[in-house]
């Protein structure tokens, strides 16, 4: 315990730390609240109705094969179901989860399970091992929890899914002339 005449003395020499100890506290408990509010929506995030649907989805295309069940038995369709059902990812991760890298991971998967699900047979099989709906959870649920290995392929996939769309334009643009160049001959 200090005497009021030693913390005179070391107030006056410059040596008084108790404002910066209470700045400190202050910024401590600040962060001791955000971390509490980020986990409380944490919490919301993945108990809500929303990610159940996606958790019931998931359990149903992944774990009981019903992905590479509906495409073996409607080839071209079974893919459009496919990826109808994977919307429920899209609006989580890019409304709920409010993150536009997030959504474009997710999309990144959905494509993929996508064009290689329209390859007869092969698709198929691919969907018995690529399973886009377990990963698509398993990065919505590392991403909201904060975890590295999650955020890293979030961030790679989505880089990816704007090459491809950049890719798409490019192309698209490259048609547009071939087929003006067309009608100007005629």
């Amino acid at each position: 315990m200090e005497s009021s005449r030693r913390k005179d003395i070391l107030k006056d020499a410059g040596l008084d730390h108790s404002k910066e100890r209470q700045e400190v506290e202050k910024a401590v408990k600040k962060e001791e609240e955000r971390r509490q509010k980020k986990d409380q929506k944490r919490k919301a995030l993945l108990e809500s109705p929303t990610f159940q649907t996606l958790s019931f989805i998931k359990k149903g295309m992944d774990n009981f094969m019903l992905d590479p069940i509906i495409g073996l038995v409607l080839p071209a369709a079974g893919d459009i179901i496919s990826s109808i059902l994977a919307l429920p990812f899209l609006y989580f991760s890019l409304f709920k989860v409010k993150s536009i890298r997030l959504t474009l991971a997710c999309l990144f998967n959905t494509i993929m399970d996508l064009l290689v699900g329209l390859v007869p047979i092969i698709g198929d099989v691919f969907d018995l091992f690529h399973r886009s709906y377990k990963k698509n959870i398993d990065m919505i649920v590392g991403y909201v929890n904060d975890d590295a290995e999650a955020i890293k392929q979030v961030k790679q996939k989505s880089m990816w899914i704007w090459l491809l769309i950049l890719l798409f334009i490019a192309a698209l643009m490259l048609l547009v002339k071939i087929i003006s160049n067309i009608f100007t001959h005629f």
